[in-house]
């Protein structure tokens, strides 16, 4: 069910803006943030009452004059009431904000969708080698893995490759077990289906090499042999060196510094509260 919801999405998204892949990510991703930025304020200006908006900013202001006059004379009294009313206001204002986030959720979505899939990664490039990665628990290494052959795909250093240990560089630990692949493959815009064979069973890996697209980077496989299957991506990054934080990756802090500025500088141009 996700699976499907997921395709038609995608079918809607890239119908709208697949043209952007065409262009530097860089200015995709301006295109992108300053578009969803134009949503978020038409959106707020259609779906809230903008003169009752206007009125109760106007009443923040004067409140928060009189809450500093009320300090300065030390009137507790005045001061617990001005409080309470600036209080109300902002829950009317908070109330207010409802009607435009639920209004803006599909398009948004729908763009979040398209970014994760489409530009959270760069493209392979058909003129360098693919490096291809499947990972093994320790006790497969020193085992062989095969890659079936197919069209339009040439590796390095041949089909069969020797599961081998992978090292964490911080604490020199074997962690897990590794086999790698440098793939020279032709530019098609038809996906190759990548098949691993291993221990008698075979998995299964999508790798899109057309300039344009990536293919999901990381597969994870739960019936045994190969733990994790992966087409060795280059992270995005905003003007290629804004970096991620903590769970966000990093096309999601470059929409982020572009969304949140150009929102704000388009309702202050538009008047809208």
């Amino acid at each position: 069910m996700l699976n499907t919801l997921t395709i038609i999405c995608m079918s809607i998204t890239d119908f709208l803006f697949g043209w952007l892949l065409y262009l530097p990510r860089d200015l995709t991703l301006f295109i992108v943030g300053t578009g969803t930025a134009l949503i978020l304020t038409l959106v707020r200006l259609f779906s809230t009452n903008q003169e009752h908006l206007k009125r109760s900013d106007e009443d923040k202001i004067r409140l928060a004059a009189l809450i500093k006059e009320a300090k300065k004379k030390k009137d507790k009294e005045a001061l617990a009431r001005y409080r309470s009313t600036k209080q109300q206001v902002e829950m009317k204002i908070f109330q207010a904000e409802g009607k435009p986030l639920l209004a803006s959720l599909i398009p948004i979505s729908l763009v979040a969708i398209w970014c994760f899939t489409r530009i959270a990664y760069l493209p392979s490039d058909p003129s360098k080698p693919v490096a291809v990665k499947a990972y093994f628990p320790v006790s497969s290494i020193g085992s062989y893995v095969h890659m079936l052959p197919q069209n339009g795909v040439k590796p390095e250093n041949g089909w069969i490759e020797k599961v081998k240990e992978d090292v964490d560089k911080t604490t020199g630990a074997v962690i897990n077990g590794v086999a790698e692949w440098k793939l020279l493959c032709e530019k098609t815009s038809k996906p190759y289906s990548l098949v691993l064979r291993f221990n008698g069973k075979t998995f299964n890996k999508e790798l899109i090499v057309d300039g344009l697209k990536y293919a999901e980077p990381v597969m994870f496989y739960s019936d045994g042999g190969i733990d994790v299957i992966e087409s060795v991506s280059k992270e995005y990054k905003l003007f290629g060196f804004v970096p991620g934080i903590w769970v966000m990756q990093a096309w999601i802090v470059g929409y982020m510094i572009l969304v949140i500025p150009f929102s704000l500088l388009m309702k202050k141009v538009l008047k809208i509260y």
